[in-house]
């Protein structure tokens, strides 16, 4: 495994990110229901509540899609690291995902150009990808 890739900084940021998305949704939300309310709080009031309310409503979209999307930066900068090809069992292991995200970042690879179906070996029992150079 390289030494530079750490998956325990890399799930714990992307945790991080999710819970802090749903934090700041929940807190517009709360803004945008308490401004309707029959005695709101003194600074979320009128067009201010909105506007804030919507403000954090998008910033906690944009920290949960940073959260959910596909790792490929990570994944590509692992590929890199190693300097030649990578199987999806290699990439679960490295940077402990499960083998359906693992399929999906692969063809996501794929489909931008960034990795290609390596020449078929017979002894081989799983497919390589190798970064297009």
């Amino acid at each position: 495994m390289p030494a530079n890739f750490d998956y325990h900084t890399f799930h714990r940021r992307r945790k991080l990110l999710k819970v802090i998305g749903l934090v700041v949704v929940l807190a517009g939300l709360f803004v945008l229901v308490n401004m309707m309310g029959e005695i709101p709080e003194e600074p979320l009031k009128g067009s201010s509540a909105v506007f804030g309310g919507a403000v954090l409503i998008l910033f906690g979209i944009i920290f949960l899609y940073q959260g959910y999307k596909l790792p490929l930066d990570e994944a590509l900068e692992l590929i890199h690291e190693r300097g030649r090809g990578i199987t999806e069992s290699e990439l679960v292991h490295d940077m402990r995902v499960d083998r359906p995200t693992a399929t999906r970042i692969i063809g996501a690879l794929i489909d931008k150009g960034f990795l290609r179906r390596a020449s078929a070996e017979s002894g081989a029992t799983e497919e390589v990808f190798e970064p297009v150079r």
